[in-house]
């Protein structure tokens, strides 16, 4: 089945990351996907080796092919001149404007030339926010972006090309949240792009740059993708794809490569700094880091170049496979820690829980993951939420009396377990068992997912011990219990902790009765 140029196909989903496929007139672009850019006048990567790498989709100036070639460039077309015949995404000379102030091109110009190059994408030319501080400046951007982006709806055609509208206001979420809904109305663009975050990105302001991108793709429509202009360090990749990004352009492979700089996917080393290559790509695998500080300069770039772009490819990779397996979560987790600016980044999806819960699947392809749970973080994952409301609102009460059992993480399902077993016969009144992140497990409901489908520290840290004891207290008042026995065991350490506290906590509320389980036993 033939399918129309412009037309984006979800293939997949976790949080509000997607693994689409956007139809171009050079084919599909499965995406996540992060387009290098290619400068042709300097570009010590030949195109062939970057395809060599395994990316299929590349981006280059139009502004830069226009002022340099002219009517050569319209006459090769833009993959006659990058010898290229993937995807070619073109950039219309927005950056130059935020780098140098002004181009001279008129932007119904650029969008006639981009049609004659044959670009497969093309965005219009837009005027960058920046990230000097300047609100004025800044809504200025907006509104002038927008005045082109209707200005140039008499020449874009959708039906031969997949044209890219950004969305201005950065560093001010509350102008980007107002340029993307207005440019949510225009009809005719097919891909949005979130403009300017390239100095938000070099002061690693990432929590920013999170609020920007959940800003726009809040009020931006669903079904057409969102690429992210400048993103080009691996380590943040997974959370903004995590909030809705399908596509990114970077020239970080390069640039770095040029100032002696080497990617890996949390961090970035000086080449003199590395005894050892951390890494098996071709590049790592044949030379050492002695051997690259010894050859000439251009070699030299050309080669760590290359090593960055597999770096590049591996982070894409690594996200899709997270998003296919329903693991995009704990890769945050896991990410979070590279540096301070990204865990402080992570923290703020605690806000946006509600919007990544409610894009989050249930139930992936009838393919059911268990859950790893590690820190408070793992409180606010959509599965862990979707299960503590669920208990708040759903699970009802059929006793004055609620009946706690700890839950032996190492001995599942709840129902079946060894503490369940002696204690639960026994018990008068409603039976749970009680657990840190995943709060509360009804006895009768026990192997459903994802009460038996999980992985937790036997000891966890004090503050998910904290809110296991707030939602337990939040239950008990929430439905009107009038009496709680909470065994604890000598067996699950943390136990007594929680039996204690939550008796604190619920003094003079209700009847409180602690026992040790295994003088039940």
């Amino acid at each position: 089945m033939r399918r129309a140029v412009g037309e984006f196909e979800i293939r997949d989903v976790d949080l509000a990351a997607r693994i689409g496929r956007l139809y171009t007139p050079h084919g599909p672009l499965e995406t996540p996907a992060l387009l290098p850019v290619i400068d042709v006048e300097r570009q010590e990567l030949p195109v062939s080796e970057v395809a060599e790498v395994g990316f299929r989709a590349l981006i280059t100036n139009a502004y830069l092919l226009l002022r340099r070639m002219g009517e050569r460039a319209a006459e090769l077309g833009v993959h006659g001149v990058l010898g290229f015949d993937g995807v070619v995404m073109t950039d219309s000379g927005g950056y130059q404007i935020l780098r140098y102030g002004r181009v001279e091109v008129d932007p119904l110009e650029i969008v006639r030339f981009e049609k004659r190059i044959g670009s497969d994408i093309a965005v219009i030319l837009d005027v960058p926010s920046g990230g000097s501080g300047d609100r004025r400046q800044a809504e200025l951007a907006v509104e002038e972006t927008l005045r082109r982006a209707r200005l140039s709806l008499a020449e874009i055609d959708p039906e031969e090309r997949v044209w890219v509208l950004p969305v201005q206001g950065g560093p001010y979420p509350d102008l980007v949240e107002r340029s993307a809904a207005e440019s949510a109305k225009l009809p005719g663009y097919q891909v949005y792009a979130l403009g300017s975050p390239t100095v938000v990105l070099e002061r690693y302001e990432y929590s920013t740059l999170v609020e920007m991108v959940f800003r726009a793709r809040a009020v931006l429509p669903a079904s057409k993708p969102l690429h992210l202009f400048g993103a080009g360090h691996p380590m943040v990749l997974p959370f903004v794809v995590a909030l809705g990004v399908d596509m990114f352009d970077s020239a970080s492979y390069i640039l770095y490569a040029r100032d002696d700089r080497y990617m890996t996917l949390t961090r970035t080393y000086r080449l003199e700094d590395l005894d050892y290559f951390p890494c098996s790509c071709p590049v790592c695998v044949k030379y050492e880091p002695r051997d690259l500080l010894e050859m000439a300069k251009d070699e030299r770039t050309r080669l760590l170049a290359k090593h960055n772009l597999y770096v590049l490819r591996q982070a894409i990779n690594e996200v899709r496979t997270a998003i296919r397996e329903g693991r995009l979560w704990e890769l945050l987790e896991e990410r979070s820690r590279a540096h301070p600016s990204l865990y402080r980044a992570f923290r703020l999806f605690r806000k946006y829980i509600e919007y990544l819960e409610r894009n989050a699947p249930r139930v992936k392809g009838g393919e059911v993951h268990g859950l790893f749970l590690y820190g408070i973080e793992s409180t606010w994952r959509p599965e862990v939420v979707r299960h503590r409301r669920w208990l708040k609102e759903r699970v009802p009460r059929r006793s004055d009396t609620l009946v706690l059992i700890p839950v032996d993480v190492d001995d599942k399902p709840f129902s079946t377990s060894r503490l369940a077993r002696a204690l639960a016969p026994r018990a008068e009144g409603d039976v749970a068992g009680y657990v840190p992140y995943l709060i509360m497990i009804p006895y009768e409901l026990s192997e459903t997912y994802p009460l038996s489908q999980f992985e937790a520290p036997r000891q966890p840290d004090e503050q998910v011990l904290e809110d296991l004891v707030e939602s337990l207290a939040e239950i008990v008042r929430g439905r009107g219990y009038r009496r709680l026995v909470v065994y604890w065991s000598d067996s699950v350490e943390w136990s007594s902790y929680v039996a204690r506290r939550l008796a604190e906590r619920l003094r003079g509320a209700i009847a409180v009765e602690l026992r040790r389980a295994e003088d039940y036993m």
